[in-house]
């Protein structure tokens, strides 16, 4: 329930925000694309783990501070994961987050109708459910001896604007662990390559 309220909130947040900003300096999008994520320890564990597909899909949100400089924001749902390799069955570790990025934009300029746009910034992510799986075995993703839901991280993106569409080719590196106490420590890793629509 905690989970659903906090998605509401966040779409009216941004609604909100697109109807009293000034058409001018904000722009609404949607965005969808292919994630291929993965875990990483600065220990030296999980070095049997397997990059794992999924996807994100939201809505995007650019303000404009000047003709250069952005803020790049929106609420995104985004199915992360990893594939372990165990002596007996492979391990499938399925996550879907509500997530947020916060990040700063500098646009170069190409073209009319054409731009480069770099990011970089925070992003903010809440697990909401997934499973693991291991053989006929399965459990919940997030729980007391599991994933912890919250995580947080950088992200790095490059993307090229024409007219109104976008595509970007982006990377998130966790920067805490999110794992529970019986687990090695971890932290999430995720290349992206999404298409987006700007209104």
């Amino acid at each position: 329930m905690k989970t659903i309220k906090s998605i509401i909130f966040l779409s009216i947040l941004l609604v909100g925000l697109m109807v009293n900003a000034q058409e001018e300096k904000m722009t609404l999008g949607v965005k969808v694309g292919l994630n291929l994520s993965n875990i990483g320890s600065n220990e030296g564990s999980y070095d049997n783990t397997k990059t794992k597909a999924g996807f994100n899909a939201g809505l995007t949100l650019d303000y404009a501070f000047t003709r250069n400089w952005y803020l790049l924001t929106g609420v995104e749902y985004s199915y992360k994961g990893v594939k372990v390799e165990l002596s007996s069955n492979d391990q499938h570790i399925n996550a879907a987050y509500v997530q947020l990025p916060v990040l700063a934009g500098f646009k170069i300029p190409i073209l009319e109708d054409m731009a480069l746009l770099i990011s970089t910034g925070p992003y903010f992510a809440y697990g909401v459910h997934g499973k693991i799986k291991e053989g006929n075995y399965k459990q919940e993703t997030f729980g007391d001896y599991t994933l912890k839901r919250f995580d947080w991280g950088i992200d790095i993106g490059v993307a090229f604007e024409w007219k109104k569409f976008c595509f970007t080719l982006g990377g998130e590196l966790g920067m805490i662990n999110i794992m529970q106490k019986n687990n090695d420590k971890a932290e999430t890793r995720n290349l992206t390559i999404s298409a987006g629509y700007k209104f």
